[in-house]
């Protein structure tokens, strides 16, 4: 079983290291003590299990997994330092976690039952479960994207993207003069943009609404949209009536 740790606290790691020694078909793959970093090597290692903390500054436990493919999520041990009452959602969704500082007993537990994560039909119940969990813990909508540039891979603010185009079974990001490719169709990513923030114009074309500065009338309910990037868009009429409300609104 190929395991990462995910923990902004060395002696956590460490004590985490100590006690997986003991297990002789363990093999610590990595160790991470930021939540971009194990975005990164959970994407390029593909581990088993992860030992994830989920109290940590910047990108926490929780982010990571919402910045993951449904097909790259890996068995899961949490780390908290949660109280008791907080470990509600865990024991919910029948997720293991371990509670800090962590007994023996509990760690040897907790590792003979991730054995079963191998197991695809078992992994498969897992990841359902942690879908279920970040799906009732996390805001409706995305406030940031995972795209990967060679063999990097990065993470792109929602609140950065400055208008989006369909490019097959992909979607393209622009932010700040650059362009990233993201798995997914327009449809499903509409649903995850806040349309307070977003406004489809076009089948192929999502902007930021802050960004819009011109609109220019062309014929039958459509417009050119000039974007503050210097950008320009051509508007249908199909999504006529989502840009007039915008208009009607205020601009907001």
């Amino acid at each position: 079983m190929r395991v990462l740790i995910v923990d902004d606290e060395p002696l956590a790691r460490r004590g985490v290291v100590l006690r997986l020694r003991k297990f002789k078909d363990v093999e610590i793959v990595g160790e991470c003590e930021d939540g971009s970093t194990a975005v990164e090597k959970i994407l390029g290692l593909s581990p088993d299990l992860v030992f994830l903390d989920i109290q940590m500054p910047g990108m926490d436990g929780f982010d990571v997994l919402r910045a993951l493919p449904r097909e790259k999520l890996p068995g899961v041990i949490f780390l908290t330092a949660y109280e008791r009452h907080a470990l509600h959602a865990f024991e919910v969704h029948a997720l293991d976690y371990l509670l800090k500082p962590v007994s023996n007993a509990r760690f040897t537990a907790a590792v003979g039952r991730a054995y079963k994560l191998v197991d695809s039909a078992s992994k498969a119940a897992m990841t359902e479960r942690v879908l279920e969990m970040l799906d009732r813990t996390a805001d409706r909508y995305a406030s940031r994207f995972t795209v990967q540039t060679g063999s990097r891979i990065q993470i792109v603010s929602a609140d950065d993207v400055e208008w989006i185009g369909a490019a097959g079974d992909y979607v393209d990001l622009h932010v700040n003069g650059r362009s990233f490719l993201l798995r997914e169709t327009m449809a499903s990513l509409e649903q995850r943009l806040d349309p307070v923030k977003f406004l489809r114009i076009h089948r192929s074309r999502i902007v930021q609404s802050r960004g819009i500065l011109e609109l220019r009338y062309i014929e039958k309910r459509e417009f050119i949209v000039k974007l503050a990037d210097g950008s320009e868009h051509r508007s249908s009429r199909t999504y006529a009536d989502r840009l007039e409300r915008w208009l009607a609104s205020g601009h907001s």
